[in-house]
C-alpha cells in the first residue's frame, strides 16, 4: 500500500497544486515540481535505471513537441482566419442560427467538436472549438470548460476509431492464448472489437444524451445571473436533450451496423444537421435569448452580424476553411480513401535510445494535424486572401510567440508521464508507478472492481493526455482482473475505454493545450476543478448502464 500511495504522489501534487485555490500554482510551476518528485521516486524508490530515465525524458520532450505542433497549427489557423476576415462571417452565421449563447455553446463545443474528434482526435477538438467560441465573445475559461466537457463521448472513436482499436490490440495475445478466457467467453479479435464497440457506444451514448446539459449547467453556474440558474437551465433543457439524442442515437446505431470507424463522425454530422435545422426554425429554442452581461441585446446586434451586406464576406465562404479541414481529415483518416499510408510514409525517430530497447520513437510529420492540415491550410488561406507573404509571416511568428510560454508546461507534464509509465525498467523488481497504483485499486475492490474500472481509465488519461495511451497501459490489467473476479472482460475493457474518454475532461495535456489556444494560461487549475463534477456525474451514469447491461445479459 505504501508504494501505491508513493506512486500517486506526483499526480496528486500536480492536481492539488493547480486545483486548490490557496496554492493555485500555474501549470508550468506545478508540473515542474511534480516532475522533480517523479524523478526522485523513480531513482530513489523504484531504482529506475539512469539510462532509462534519460531516454524516456528525451522521449517525453519529443512527444511534447508533437502536442505543441497541434496547438500551434490550431491557433495559427484561427489567427489567419481572423486576419483574413473569415471569423466575422462565422460570427454572423451563428447569430443567424441563434443569438443565444447556450445554443452556440452546444453547437460548437458538443457537435462541431465531436466532428473534429471523430476525424482527427489527439487534442484537436478543444484546441480548435474553444478558440472559435472565444472569437465569438465567450470568456476564455468558460470556452475551455465547455469544450473539454463535450470532448468525452466521441473520444473512443477518434481518428476513425484509433483508441478502441489500440485497446483491443493491447489484449490481442490474451484473446488468443488465455485458456480460461477461451473456455468461458471465446471471442476472437474481430468479434471482441465488434462487441466492445457496441458496448462502449451504449455506455457513453446514454450518458452522452446528458452532455449538452452538463456543459450548459456548468456554464450557467459560472456566468449566469444570480438566482436565475434554474430558470435559464430549464429553458434550454428540451433543446439540450434533443441535441444529445441527435448525436447519441446515430452514434450507437452506426456502431451496430458499420463498426468502430464511423460512430463519432456520423453522430456528429447527423447531430449538426438536425440541431442547426432545429435552431434555425426555432424548434425547442427558448423565447428568452440568453446573453453575457456585456453583450448587446440580440435585437441590437450590428447589421453586419445579422445579415450579409454588400461589403461583407458571404457566410458560406467564412465556413469554407472549416469544411476543407473537416473533409481533409475525413479523407486522410478513413482507410477506404487510401491516403493514410501516404501521409504516414515519412517518419523520423530512433530505436533503443541510450541502449534502452523499449525506448523507440517514431514521428510522422505529415500525420500530425497541427502541421497538415492546420498550419499548411492557414498559410494557403493567407496567400489566396491577398494579405502578402510578409503579413502571413507576421501571423505565423505571432502565433509562435503566443504559445512559447506554454511549451514548458507541456515538457514538464509529458516527461513526468513517460517516467511514471516506464519506471518498471528498474533494479527493484517492481512494476511501473502506474501499474502499482492500478493493481492496488484492483486488490482493494475485489468483486466491486467494476465500480473503479472506469476510474483507472480516467487515471491513465489524466496523466498521459490520451485515451489511447490509457487503454494501452491498463487494458491488460482490466482484462485479467475481470477473469479473476468472474466478470466478462468485455465489460471491464469497455469501462476502461469509457474512463479513458471521460478523463479527457481533466487531463493535463488537454487542459494546458486548450488554455494556451484561448489565452487562459494560469487558469488550468480552475478548469480541472470545475470539470470534476460533470465528469463524476458521467462516470456514475456509465457505471449504472454497465451494471444494468450486465444484469440483463
Amino acid at each position: 500500500m505504501l508504494y501505491a500511495v508513493l506512486s500517486l504522489l506526483p499526480i496528486l501534487l500536480a492536481f492539488g497544486a493547480m486545483a486548490i485555490r490557496k496554492i493555485h500554482l500555474s501549470a508550468p510551476k506545478a508540473l515542474f515540481v511534480s516532475l522533480l518528485l517523479a524523478i526522485v521516486l523513480a531513482l530513489g524508490v523504484w531504482k529506475m535505471e539512469p539510462a532509462a530515465l534519460a531516454a524516456f525524458g528525451v522521449l517525453g520532450l519529443c512527444k511534447a513537441l508533437e502536442v505543441f505542433f497541434i496547438i500551434f497549427g490550431a491557433i495559427l489557423f484561427l489567427n489567419m482566419l481572423r486576419r483574413c476576415g473569415y471569423m466575422e462571417a462565422i460570427q454572423r452565421s451563428f447569430s443567424r442560427v441563434s443569438a443565444d449563447r447556450r445554443v452556440q455553446a452546444i453547437l460548437i463545443a458538443w457537435l462541431f467538436g465531436a466532428f473534429i474528434e471523430g476525424t482527427a482526435g489527439y487534442g484537436t477538438p478543444a484546441a480548435l472549438a474553444a478558440p472559435l467560441l472565444v472569437a465569438l465573445g465567450f470568456p476564455p475559461v468558460g470556452a475551455c470548460i465547455v469544450c473539454l466537457i463535450a470532448n468525452s463521448t466521441p473520444v473512443p472513436f477518434a481518428a476513425a476509431g484509433a483508441p478502441i482499436t489500440a485497446m483491443v490490440k493491447a489484449i490481442s495475445s490474451d484473446l488468443t492464448n488465455n485458456a480460461q478466457y477461451a473456455a468461458q467467453y471465446g471471442l476472437d479479435y474481430d468479434a471482441f472489437l465488434r462487441q466492445a464497440t457496441h458496448l462502449t457506444t451504449l455506455l457513453l451514448g446514454v450518458g452522452g444524451i446528458a452532455v449538452p446539459l452538463l456543459l450548459i449547467g456548468v456554464f450557467l453556474k459560472l456566468y449566469g445571473e444570480k438566482g436565475r440558474w434554474g430558470r435559464d437551465f430549464l429553458e434550454i433543457l428540451p433543446f439540450g436533450i434533443f441535441t444529445g439524442l441527435a448525436f447519441s442515437l446515430p452514434y450507437h446505431l452506426i456502431s451496430l451496423i458499420f463498426g468502430h470507424e464511423f460512430p463519432s463522425i456520423v453522430g456528429a454530422v447527423t447531430g449538426l444537421v438536425l440541431s442547426i435545422a432545429a435552431a434555425s426554425h426555432g424548434f425547442l429554442i427558448p423565447s428568452h435569448v440568453w446573453r453575457f452581461p456585456n453583450d448587446p441585446p440580440a435585437e441590437e446586434l450590428p447589421v453586419h452580424l445579422r445579415q450579409d451586406t454588400p461589403r461583407s464576406m458571404p457566410i458560406w465562404k467564412g465556413w469554407l476553411p472549416y469544411v476543407c479541414i473537416g473533409a481533409f481529415l475525413l479523407i486522410s483518416r478513413v482507410a477506404v480513401f487510401h491516403l493514410k499510408p501516404l501521409l504516414q510514409g515519412w517518419t523520423v525517430g530512433w530505436d533503443s535510445l541510450f541502449g534502452v530497447e523499449s525506448c523507440s520513437y517514431t514521428f510522422q510529420p505529415l500525420w500530425n494535424p497541427g502541421i497538415l492540415p492546420f498550419a499548411l491550410f492557414a498559410v494557403i488561406i493567407g496567400m489566396i486572401s491577398g494579405i502578402g507573404v510578409q503579413e502571413v509571416g507576421k501571423v505565423c511568428l505571432g502565433s509562435f510567440f503566443q504559445l512559447l510560454k506554454t511549451f514548458s508546461a507541456l515538457i514538464f507534464g509529458v516527461v513526468m508521464v513517460q517516467i511514471m509509465m516506464n519506471s518498471g525498467i528498474n533494479t527493484s523488481g517492481m512494476s511501473s508507478m502506474l501499474l502499482v497504483a492500478a493493481q492496488a485499486m484492483a486488490d482493494l475492490t475485489g468483486s466491486g472492481f467494476l465500480l473503479i474500472s472506469p476510474v483507472i481509465g480516467i487515471l491513465g488519461a489524466f496523466i498521459s493526455g490520451s485515451c489511447t495511451v490509457s487503454c494501452v497501459m491498463f487494458t491488460p490489467l482490466q482484462f485479467n482482473t475481470a477473469l479473476l473476479i468472474g466478470v466478462d472482460p468485455l465489460y471491464t475493457c469497455a469501462l476502461q475505454t469509457a474512463g479513458g474518454a471521460l478523463g479527457n475532461m481533466i487531463c493535463i495535456n488537454n487542459v494546458v493545450a486548450v488554455a494556451a489556444t484561448t489565452g487562459a494560461n494560469g487558469e488550468e487549475g480552475k478548469i480541472i476543478s470545475t470539470n470534476l463534477l460533470p465528469m463524476a456525474i458521467y462516470v456514475v451514469l456509465v457505471i449504472a448502464v454497465a451494471l444494468i447491461s450486465l444484469a440483463l445479459s
